[in-house]
């Protein structure tokens, strides 16, 4: 069961505090990670090219089956970030699978991601664009050690996405051990978008195959939700050249979900973000933006970016802090 929140949010929103429902850290291991399996990257199980526009419908079952259960009018696409709005992962998961990362490839024993600096690190969209960040500061600050790594591994590039290649692995045996649970009322909104008829997606900097594992386990966290995995297109990775706090992965979604005219409708799209460069992205893209504090960025600042509502969490039934019905274009909510 989803850990409750309470609380008091800002700008005087009732909401509830973070803390009463931070998952305790996993623990880490400079070897494994106990009850997950860990598989070592090869030619063998890559990553393969995410075909996301090849077998998508993209209607929700709702809209398939004509099902229309919000009067009022409905967001044109409701967009979902990943890490920290569909599950609290960032801590508890990315980091703790880049560390295991770092130990199975045999990186300097000083290369250890802490919850201080990942948090920092974080401002970084990207996780190869993390890894390249930190690794030219520490080459930058005359660690020579890790100048050898990268020039052993053929450069950062290939370092980089070598490594990433294995800690998504990592991150989906974590997942597929149901090590990270959904955040509270995620799949509330969720299964009322399906009924509404809303189209929906992801829209992501994390690997499209680790964003996939995390909104399957989701989907299939509870009773059916009117919507499958295949109803939910995922724009994630690098499938745009610029990441977020750019809006290229917003645009994209609309674009290939709206087509023609897409450009006009950005602004009757909700996207729920819950960082700052999320919600830069957001609304540079001209969408609407609720963001849902996670562990990582409820101290950062939101105020000059103009994000329409700020919640600790979508919250359970019963405990909502923001519903389907409250997105209603014409509603109080955006005005």
């Amino acid at each position: 069961m989803a850990a409750k929140c309470t609380g008091v949010a800002r700008g005087g929103t009732s909401v509830v505090s973070t803390a009463a429902r931070r998952p305790a850290v996993a623990r880490e291991s400079r070897l494994r990670i106990p009850g997950v399996s860990v598989r070592t990257a090869s030619a063998g199980n890559g990553i393969k090219p995410s075909s996301l526009f090849s077998s998508r419908n993209w209607r929700s079952s709702g809209e398939r089956q004509g099902v229309v259960a919000h009067a009022g009018t409905k967001p044109t696409l409701l967009l979902f970030d990943c890490d920290g709005v569909l599950v609290e992962t960032e801590r508890d998961g990315h980091r703790v699978a880049f560390n295991e990362a770092f130990v199975q490839k045999g990186l300097p024993s000083s290369l250890n991601w802490d919850v201080e600096l990942y948090g920092k690190l974080l401002e970084v969209g990207g996780g190869k664009e993390r890894m390249k960040h930190d690794f030219s500061n520490r080459i930058s600050e005359g660690d020579e050690e890790m100048k050898k790594v990268v020039e052993e591994a053929g450069g950062l590039d290939e370092l980089a996405k070598d490594l990433h290649a294995l800690k998504t692995e990592i991150m989906m045996d974590m997942v597929n051990a149901n090590k990270m649970p959904p955040r509270p009322g995620i799949r509330r909104i969720i299964g009322e978008a399906a009924k509404a008829g809303v189209r929906m997606a992801i829209c992501s900097t994390s690997n499209e195959k680790a964003v996939r594992a995390v909104l399957n386990s989701v989907l299939n966290a509870g009773e059916p939700l009117g919507v499958t995995l295949d109803d939910i297109p995922i724009f994630a990775g690098d499938i745009v050249p610029k990441k977020k706090p750019d809006p290229a992965v917003y645009e994209l979604a609309a674009k290939e979900m709206l087509g023609d005219g897409w450009k006009a409708q950005t602004k009757d799209c909700v996207v729920i973000e819950d960082s700052r460069i999320g919600a830069q992205a957001a609304k540079s893209a001209g969408m609407k933006c609720i963001v849902t504090l996670s562990i990582y960025t409820e101290s950062e600042p939101f105020d000059d970016i103009g994000v329409d509502k700020i919640i600790d969490c979508v919250g359970n039934q019963g405990e909502e802090r923001v519903s389907l019905a409250d997105m209603d274009l014409n509603g109080p909510l955006w005005n």
